[in-house]
């Protein structure tokens, strides 16, 4: 199981390739080393899960029924757009097109860890979302949050 930490900024290349920071590849490690399984994210993002927490992943949607029109266009979002990425020589991904149009990525990254995937974001988009908010604002969104699941 992985338990991913760290913010890392990092840059698209004119190939669309981004190196994963050290930090981050040194938590990668037996069957997850070298690799990583992207997938489009809920937000205007991109996920990175080191394989086997994608398999575990891959294993919730499973039981999703398809009984429902809702629960197969669920499905079919969840497992559309993923892709294997091989980290190369110099320890950089390729990232597909597609998924830089769907969170908006055109140079400048931020790659946070979330225990058991990475969020990418462009960096504009999540100055944009996260980086305006107070002290108080979090505090607030914070507390809603936490009370809610009791925590």
């Amino acid at each position: 199981m992985a338990f991913l930490i760290g913010e890392y900024e990092c840059t698209l290349d004119v190939k669309q390739r981004i190196r994963v920071p050290a930090g981050l590849l040194s938590q990668l490690t037996g069957d997850d080393a070298g690799k990583f399984v992207i997938t489009r994210g809920i937000d205007p993002c991109l996920y990175l899960y080191p394989q086997s927490e994608f398999y575990t992943e891959m294993d919730n949607v499973s039981k999703i029924q398809e009984n429902s029109e809702e629960d197969r266009d669920y499905k079919t979002q969840f497992y559309s757009g993923t892709s294997v990425l091989n980290i190369d020589s110099s320890d950089r991904i390729l990232i597909p097109k597609l998924h830089l149009l769907h969170a908006g990525i055109t140079k400048d990254i931020i790659m946070v860890c979330m225990k058991n995937k990475v969020a990418v974001w462009s960096m504009e988009r999540f100055s944009a979302k996260f980086m305006k908010m107070d002290a108080t604002q979090y505090q607030q969104l914070s507390e809603k949050v936490r009370s809610k699941y009791g925590i």
